[in-house]
């Protein structure tokens, strides 16, 4: 009966909406077009505003979207336009009127030029600001910097504001994980291993902008207590063919290159694209781990371990798509994405282990080698139902996860001062596993009494989780199943959703935007080999609340609120145990709750450029890696468990300097504090930290079109969980140089001058010592080469939801 009550509630979401805006649609004029630069490259988030002619009085204003459009919706009459965007000469359109034989204005596109001044015969082009905040969300200009040419992804991503990735790969924002990554608004699909992966096999040469939105709204999946950020990439807007090849070289201790071809062709009433790219990405990993275990005869058991890993991937990836147009009003499309990785490990640890009066070593040699394959599916239909802006689109999602590979361990037990193992131990496991995911979405856009912005949709999503362990004992070169150590466990999942939101203004200098989300979640996890099964049903609302005050021309607030959600990942609900060490191992909990956040943030921003981000943060039931240490036997598991509640509190500052016209600095700086509470042994502890985060980017622009960065960051002593984390801080340089029309870019980076990022972790309970040290080879460095080709007249891609933030929780 509640389930009935809980779905009636999604659908009324929806009706509630629809019905709405079934009468409330007006006829109303439209002033359209796109923005660019003199590349031909759009101009996102620029500033239009629309003036009466008759007494030249601001009428109303808009910015562009991500591809440089504006639709502004007004009444019948004469106006003209002003555009300006940092960087770029002001534009002052001609004479626009707006009347029942013309309804809909199209400008087409509007080129703007760069502000151009010359300095003691040195031409110097003013320098765009690299971070932009809006209403809800802050956008990082990456395209065009040095230090993206050469770099990965991943690597671009660790230096945008407030973002942080810890020694696993997990991404924190603000001091906090939980952060939900989509790529041109869909999902990454992955886990935080993958994820990373996938983002440094990806050239930064791809990326646009990357958006940070600390406070996601109702149109987004609720899950990601931190945060969502969308990695934009660029896109080619020009008829015909056109596109762009890069490759590049990276040593970093182990041999490192990238190549890539980014290709479109749209020809009448089609547009297609395919991106290619090709990698090898080496690491090598220095380690060092210390733990103190006593037992309960007072007998203290010490590992001092040291170790050395070498990683080497392969990551092809390919995405292609088509889009049809219909007619003026439908379209449709179908884009495919193909990721895959070649991966062998080899992890060689040398332990000391000294038990009383006992001493003894030993040599463990892991081993990792495995493939994995991610491909996506996408079925796109847009239907516009006026030109004002109402439509409604709908998405069909596949994607197909699998990985095919195994481990080997070798465990070679040393007496003290003996040279020849007394005894070898040979494990080995297979793991495959595999991840079938659908998901339907429908959403609707539109107006409510021609002044209300609506948003409305509905999603279902199907998962099937399927992962198996086999185990095996090695002993005179034959296998043997070890069935305490094998398992195989097969995990479901449901999720129906709905939303609805508002958006409108408030008088001349509020603007707000409220909505509602409802999800109902079935799963279902067994495990084969335990012979049980674990069933979760739950429902929750996910309330979020947006408003922009603008209460000066040179000071504006916006004041963010939302609820959020974690689920935890597949992997860590099965049960069984994943072999690390004969001393160390992991353990996933079929009983992991979902971990549930109240966030709220206020945004200041001053003088159009100087921001202030105050963030309040809120978790229950914390989802974090617990080593539970046994004194009796020496081991230690680590299990993934719900520890209470975790508090954040963050201020984040953007400040952007330019001392010279040729030297600009984008300065941020973040100060948080965490509040960590669980219950350990039957006891509460409490781990808490203030910690700081500073990043500045210095960009020079240079003559001949030289272009030099250096960047430098800090973090401060903090906390995650149950561990303390040590002081991290780096510097990277790169320099670009164009040539040939500026269609050739080469540049130079090197990263972790000083070889300082390195991570250190430790924790300190009832005297039981788990200690952690590594580096993870950043110290790099790299030459890249990227040659740009274009013709044609401009086109745009289309826009496709692909939101599943169920492949994002999908283990590695």
């Amino acid at each position: 009966m509640q389930t009935l009550k809980n779905m009636k509630t999604i659908l009324t979401l929806l009706t509630l909406t629809l019905f709405l805006t079934s009468f409330a649609q007006a006829q109303n004029g439209l002033i359209k077009g796109v923005l660019t630069d003199n590349q031909d490259a759009p101009l996102p988030y620029s500033n239009v505003a629309v003036y009466q002619s008759s007494d030249s009085s601001l009428l109303t204003g808009s910015i562009t979207d991500a591809e440089g459009q504006f639709y502004i919706n007004v009444k019948y009459g004469d106006y003209y336009l002003k555009i300006s965007a940092v960087g770029f000469e002001t534009y002052l359109s001609k004479s626009i009127t707006v009347n029942a034989n013309n309804p809909t204005i199209d400008l087409s596109e509007i080129k703007l030029e760069e502000d151009v001044q010359v300095m003691d015969a040195v031409e110097v082009k003013a320098m765009r600001p690299q971070v932009i905040v809006e209403a809800d969300k802050m956008v990082v200009s990456v395209e065009g910097t040095a230090m993206a040419a050469g770099a990965t992804a991943y690597e671009v991503l660790e230096k945008s504001p407030g973002i942080f990735v810890d020694q696993d790969g997990n991404i924190q924002l603000n001091g906090k994980s939980g952060v939900q990554v989509m790529i041109d608004g869909r999902r990454s699909y992955l886990s935080a291993a993958d994820l990373q992966n996938m983002l440094q096999g990806m050239s930064a040469d791809n990326i646009k902008t990357i958006e940070i939105i600390n406070n996601p709204s109702a149109k987004y999946d609720a899950e990601g207590n931190a945060g969502i950020i969308n990695i934009t990439l660029k896109k080619n807007n020009i008829q015909g063919v056109n596109g762009s090849v890069n490759a590049g070289y990276r040593y970093n201790e182990m041999q490192n290159y990238n190549t890539g071809l980014q290709l479109n062709h749209k020809k009448g009433d089609w547009n297609s694209f395919i991106n290619a790219d090709l990698s090898q990405r080496g690491r090598i990993r220095d380690a060092g781990f210390y733990r103190e275990i006593t037992q309960n005869n007072g007998v203290t058991t010490i590992f001092d371990q040291t170790g050395k890993e070498y990683v080497n991937r392969v990551i092809p990836s390919l995405r292609l798509g088509t889009d049809y147009d219909i007619n003026d009003m439908q379209s449709v499309g179908v884009m495919f994405n193909i990721y895959g990785q070649d991966v062998y490990h080899d992890f060689n640890i040398d332990t000391e282990l000294e038990q009383g009066a006992n001493e003894f070593m030993i040599n463990s040699d892991n081993q990792i080698d495995y493939r994995f394959l991610n491909t996506q599916g996408n079925l796109h239909y847009v239907h516009k139902l006026d030109t004002n802006g109402t439509k409604i689109t709908a998405d069909l999602n596949y994607v197909k996860l699998f990985n095919d590979g195994g481990s080997s361990f070798t465990n070679s037990y040393f007496q003290e001062g003996n040279s020849e193992p007394y005894s070898v131990e040979r494990l080995e496991n297979e793991n495959p596993f595999a991840y079938d995911i659908y998901s339907a979405q429908v959403d609707f856009e539109g107006k409510l009494f021609d002044e209300i912005k609506v948003e409305s949709g509905l999603k279902a999503s199907h998962v099937v989780s399927d992962n198996e362990l086999n185990f095996y004992e090695i002993e005179d070169n034959q296998r043997t199943l070890d069935p305490e150590r094998t398992n195989h466990f097969i995990y479901t999942e449901q999720i129906f959703a709905g939303y609805t939101s508002f958006a409108g203004k408030i008088g001349e200098k509020l603007s707000y935007k409220a909505g509602l989300r409802a999800e109902q979640t079935y799963s279902e996890g067994e495990s084969l080999t335990l012979n049980t099964v674990n069933e979760r049903n739950y429902f929750n609302l996910f309330p979020s609340f947006f408003l922009q005050h603008n209460i000066s021309e040179g000071y504006q607030v916006n004041y963010n609120y939302s609820r959020r959600i974690d689920r935890p990942n597949y992997s860590n609900l099965n049960p069984f145990v994943m072999y690390l060490d004969p001393y160390t191992w992991a353990q996933g909990n079929p009983y992991l709750k979902p971990q549930l956040t109240h966030s709220m943030s206020v945004t200041q921003t001053i003088l159009g450029q100087y921001n202030l981000v105050l963030n309040y943060g809120l978790t229950s039931d914390f989802i974090a890696e617990v080593p539970t240490q046994n004194p009796e036997d020496g081991t230690t598991v680590f299990i993934q468990d719900n520890i209470d509640d975790q508090v954040n509190y963050s201020a984040t500052a953007v400040i952007p300097v330019q001392p010279f016209k040729w030297w600009s600095i984008n300065g941020n700086l973040s100060v948080f504090h965490q509040e960590f509470t669980t219950y350990l042994n039957g006891n509460q502890v409490e781990n808490n930290a203030t910690s700081a985060f500073a990043r500045a980017g210095n960009t020079f622009m240079l003559p001949n079109d030289f272009k030099l960065e250096l960047n430098a960051d800090y973090r401060s002593n903090t906390v995650w969980g149950l561990y303390a984390i040590g002081a991290q801080w780096g510097v990277d340089f790169a320099v670009k140089k164009s040539f040939m029309n500026k269609k050739l870019d080469a540049s130079l980076n090197i990263t972790d001058i000083f070889r300082s990022r390195r991570f250190e972790g430790s924790s300190n309970f009832n005297g039981n010592i788990n200690e952690i040290s590594q580096y993870f080879g950043q110290q790099s460095v790299g030459f890249s080469l990227r040659y740009r080709f274009s013709k044609g007249e401009e086109f745009k891609a289309r826009q496709r939801n692909t939101n599943l933030e169920e492949l994002n929780r999908a283990g590695g």
